[in-house]
């Protein structure tokens, strides 16, 4: 029988497929039903000193008739506190003592922004944090706008505020929305950062309201440029990731636009340890994780493959 558990950074998994920070973890409940129905870990909805009300509408879907190609989506951080999610995730250790918790945290421009979400947070039983590389840059008003995980220096300096505030995993979630990635994760490894999840949304704009001009998705008449996820960021991210295996030694979490098995059997052969999946979920549920665990199993038995790890990095020499 073959076997899909998986221990990355010193964490078990019993399977790779994690579900992603965003609207299916935005909840201690959520995350409980996920875990029953299988999931072999969860990234906590981005956690912040100052939470966010989330605006209406918050995504916007994309599909030409029954074929769904993504949401563009404003989410924000959580609209809880971090004492709330304090609450959270004790209710899912009550229920799940061993399974991995990732929390996802975002901070501004000083340490304290950071590190007290940690402090607060890790005495919960969390296993590593993952940065949220996305938010806005903490800079100067000239440079408002741009983003954290586009800057090699604001983010070594924030992966190392919070490398200085624990000891548990630092998993750094870049952005694609650069032309190199690879200054922004030597910044990250010369930090301190333990892992990499390649990674977040692609920005974007989700198509034009043709009555009223306004790009969608719109709040209050307004068009907001959003981020991109589904199946046509799949080509980036794993281009991403490929570069990433090549170039660094620290594991991955693959992600970006994973909604069947072989999609995420890509990423692992390009060097992920797992990955992490958002978009799919929202599509078609939790009780996906079967069609992904039942596709992996056979794949693994059809080939004679005891584990996850026979297939790891094994495209990497063709992907120069």
């Amino acid at each position: 029988m073959s076997n899909l558990q998986t221990t990355i950074l010193d964490i078990t998994f019993p399977n790779p497929f994690i579900l992603a920070s965003g609207p299916p973890t935005a909840k201690g409940s959520m995350v409980v039903e996920a875990f029953k129905a299988g999931w072999g870990g969860a990234v906590l909805k981005t956690i912040g000193m100052v939470p966010t009300i989330p605006p209406s509408p918050r995504v916007h879907a994309m599909r030409s008739g029954k074929v769904k190609w993504g949401f563009l989506d404003i989410e924000l951080i959580s609209e809880m506190t971090v004492d709330q999610w304090g609450d959270q995730i004790d209710m899912i250790r009550d229920a799940f003592p061993n399974r991995p918790i990732i929390a996802s945290i975002m901070g501004e421009d000083n340490p304290d922004s950071w590190q007290e979400v940690v402090r607060r947070i890790e005495p919960h039983g969390v296993n590593a944090f993952e940065m949220n590389a996305s938010c806005p840059n903490f800079a100067a008003v000239e440079e408002r706008g741009s983003k954290l995980g586009q800057d090699p220096e604001s983010l070594g300096q924030a992966v190392s505020w919070v490398r200085e505030a624990t000891t548990l995993p630092v998993i750094v979630k870049l952005t694609p929305n650069v032309t190199d990635i690879l200054p922004l994760a030597q910044a990250s490894v010369d930090a301190g950062a333990d892992a990499f999840c390649a990674g977040n949304s692609l920005s974007g704009i989700g198509g034009i309201d043709l009555e009223t001009f306004s790009p969608l998705p719109s709040v209050d008449g307004i068009g907001i440029v959003g981020g991109y996820g589904g199946p046509g960021l799949r080509p980036v991210m794993l281009r991403i990731t490929a570069e990433l295996a090549q170039s660094t030694p620290l594991h991955i979490f693959g992600c970006g636009g994973v909604s069947k098995w072989q999609d995420a059997l890509e990423y692992l052969a390009l060097g992920a340890s797992a990955v992490q999946i958002c978009t799919a979920v929202m599509w078609e549920g939790f009780q996906i994780i079967e069609k992904l665990t039942n596709g992996f199993t056979k794949y693994l038995e059809k080939h004679q493959y005891d584990s996850l790890g026979e297939v790891q990095g094994r495209a990497l020499p063709e992907s120069a």
